[in-house]
C-alpha cells in the first residue's frame, strides 16, 4: 500500500486504493493497530477523493456558466 499523502495520487488511484484497504479490513484477521492504520490511511484517501470531486464539480459548474453566457 502505497503511503503517499493521498493529495499526490489522481481520483482513480485514491478510490482504487481505498477499494483495497475495504477489502483487507472486511476479509482478513487484521489486529487492532493494523485496522486503524487502515482506517487512518482510508481517511486520507477519501478525503483526497473528496477534493478531487469538489474540483471537478467546480470547474464543470464555471465551463457550464461561460457557455451559458456566450450563449446570449
Amino acid at each position: 500500500m502505497a503511503k503517499n499523502g493521498g493529495n499526490n495520487l489522481s481520483f482513480e488511484q485514491s478510490l482504487s486504493e481505498l477499494e483495497k484497504i475495504s477489502e483487507q479490513l472486511e476479509g482478513e484477521n487484521v489486529s487492532l493497530d493494523k485496522a486503524i492504520e487502515l482506517f487512518e490511511r482510508g481517511i486520507e484517501l477519501s478525503k483526497n477523493c473528496s477534493e478531487k470531486l469538489k474540483t471537478a464539480k467546480q470547474k464543470i459548474e464555471t465551463l457550464t456558466a461561460a457557455g451559458s453566457e456566450t450563449d446570449d
